[in-house]
């Protein structure tokens, strides 16, 4: 069996008094209170208050304009959703997960900062514009005062009145530069259609969320599955797969898991550098490994997704994806590598932590995913971690566990099963016996599943538990015997 993508959520922050409110809006403004599961419709008849959680975004051609008890303003722009999490007497804190924002914050005011998957800008005084684009990538324009802006890595500097600098996801923020840019009017969007998917992936986690997104997806999916099978643990489980298109050079695989006490969910978004052929097999053939000399037309860029049990999430994140050419005489071919992919998990406690994407343990650089080859790799606690690794049914069975605790003690563990829908698990040589009965390839393949169960110090004692299907992932070209 070859290449399976393990199968994220881009939070704001938390906490809040009552004085911030929506002054004026323009077109089709949305609002999500904390703790509710549906997003309502705002309209510009009243000044609504802004509370601790609560989520806003805007649609193409849209605007809001946010007032603070303090004089502070801010201005969102289409195509724009954040999460403001922080407003009281010390501090705003605004979390942004895509789109750009301006803030007037008043002089000698209360610290006012805004957070991005891969930025913090922290002010006192001050007129600057904060944008995150789909990639995860940030930029801050300063038009008066100075504002200190920091990366993930922990790097940090003054960008003053007239500079700008950007902030690339998982990378290292770039110098102040002259801004060649006058302020904008924040009339229009930053994003699109690939920016919008991206962010859901990593915004919507509550089971309310990523059902009705489903409910509505299902209507147009491209390939969908639909069973009933035992896991591993005995368990009854209804799996629900489909994939759908968000953009033309993009495709996203759901699967969702119910069983009578819980509900788990993974997504994953591909993102391709051209529009995808009719048939996705045609892009996913070649996109981990291409024979040959010549380069695949359809390259996979970036890859962003989520597994959840609603409470809990474990996000994958990667950029700068391409296909670089090995150079052999023997075996020449092209193989995926991706500039920057990171790996976070979070809990409760870290679900606003770098952005909303958790807890980051492991961050390579020109990571070359067949060769499992990278220039570097910084870890959680600036070290290795230990790993245990075993194959608890026997090294003959398709069921493996692997634990990795890092440096400050923080600790997560992957248990991984290949099994019929039966619950039996598959051991090697039953494919061959499977054939020499008269089955054939696909028929075998169309009765097995996966199973992937995270545990962690951080998910206080829950796992999250995601069954997915051999079948659908054969249809999509994303697993081949």
């Amino acid at each position: 069996m070859r290449y399976l993508f393990s199968l994220i959520l881009l939070a704001g922050l938390s906490v809040f008094s009552g004085a911030a409110y929506v002054n004026s809006l323009q077109g089709d403004v949305d609002l999500k209170k904390a703790g509710a599961s549906e997003w309502v419709r705002l309209t510009g008849a009243d000044k609504t208050p802004l509370g601790a959680g609560d989520e806003m975004r805007t649609a193409r051609a849209s605007t809001a304009e946010i007032y603070m008890d303090d004089g502070s303003k801010v201005k969102v722009a289409p195509l724009t959703a954040f999460k403001l999490s922080t407003e009281n007497k010390e501090a705003v804190s605004l979390g942004l997960y895509f789109g750009r924002v301006r803030s007037w914050v008043k002089k000698f005011s209360r610290k006012f900062e805004v957070r991005t998957p891969s930025a913090v800008c922290a002010v006192r005084g001050t007129d600057f514009m904060v944008s995150a684009d789909g990639d995860g990538n940030s930029r801050v324009e300063v038009y008066e005062g100075t504002v200190l802006t920091g990366d993930s890595k922990g790097n940090s500097g003054l960008v003053r009145e007239g500079q700008f600098s950007e902030i690339p996801n998982g990378g290292k923020m770039k110098d102040p530069g002259q801004n060649p840019n006058e302020p904008g009017d924040m009339n229009s969007s930053l994003g699109d259609a690939r920016q919008l998917a991206r962010a859901e992936i990593y915004s919507e986690i509550s089971k309310e969320d990523v059902l009705a997104r489903a409910q509505e997806e299902m209507q147009s999916a491209e390939y969908q599955n639909r069973k009933v099978a035992i896991d591993a643990f005995g368990n009854r489980v209804r799996m629900e797969e489909y994939t759908i298109r968000p953009a033309a050079d993009q495709f996203k695989y759901v699967v969702l898991n119910t069983r009578a006490d819980r509900f788990d969910f993974g997504k994953i978004l591909f993102t391709f550098n051209a529009a995808l052929p009719a048939d996705l097999s045609q892009a996913t053939l070649n996109m981990i490994s291409s024979p040959g000399s010549t380069a695949p037309q359809w390259q996979l860029v970036a890859m962003n997704s989520v597994m959840s049990n609603t409470t809990d999430k474990v996000t994958e994140d990667a950029s700068g994806g391409g296909m670089a050419y090995n150079g052999s005489l023997t075996d020449p071919r092209y193989n995926l590598v991706f500039g920057n992919y990171s790996f976070y998990a979070a809990g409760p406690a870290e679900a606003n932590d770098n952005g909303g994407l958790g807890k980051l343990f492991w961050t390579k650089t020109n990571y070359n995913v067949p060769a499992n080859h990278y220039d570097s790799i910084s870890f959680l606690g600036s070290a290795a971690p230990l790993i245990d690794a075993s194959s608890p049914s026997g090294a003959d069975v398709f069921h493996t566990f692997a634990k990795n605790t890092y440096n400050d003690g923080t600790w997560i563990a992957a248990e991984d099963f290949v099994l019929f829908n039966n619950g039996d698990l598959l051991a090697a040589g039953e494919f061959s016996q499977g054939l020499g009965n008269g089955n054939t390839v696909d028929e075998i393949t169309d009765k097995l599943n996966f199973q992937r169960v995270y545990t962690s110090s951080l998910f206080g004692g829950r796992t999250i538990d995601v069954m997915y299907s051999a079948k659908l992932l054969k249809e999509i070209g994303l697993l081949r015997f």
